[in-house]
């Protein structure tokens, strides 16, 4: 059984972009988001051990139709934050959540 589908996307960010690209993401991608129907959640995640840090975008979905009607829109202003990033998301069964709440 699916709990939910998981898109991930993954990108280093270009040295001293950091924190531009966090406003950036905050500001134009984000907020859009939660508006689409099977949304579930998001998460980014930044590895800082590694120079330019990884980044890592895992958003949940009710279904693979409801990541159809979100990525739709393609982020071009996103791309000057990366230097090197996956040109295509990859999909996960999310079949286990454990959270504390």
């Amino acid at each position: 059984m699916t709990v939910a589908i998981a898109r991930t996307r993954e990108a280093d960010i270009a040295p001293g972009q950091t924190g531009a690209w966090r406003e950036t993401c905050l500001a134009r991608t984000l907020p859009h988001m939660p508006a689409v129907d099977g949304f579930h959640g998001n998460r980014v995640m930044v590895s800082q051990d590694r120079h330019p840090c990884r980044m890592t975008m895992l958003a949940t979905w009710q279904s693979m139709d409801a990541i159809r009607r979100y990525s739709g829109e393609t982020p071009e202003f996103m791309a000057p934050f990366f230097p090197d990033y996956d040109a295509a998301a990859t999909f996960h069964d999310e079949v286990l959540v454990e959270a504390k709440t």
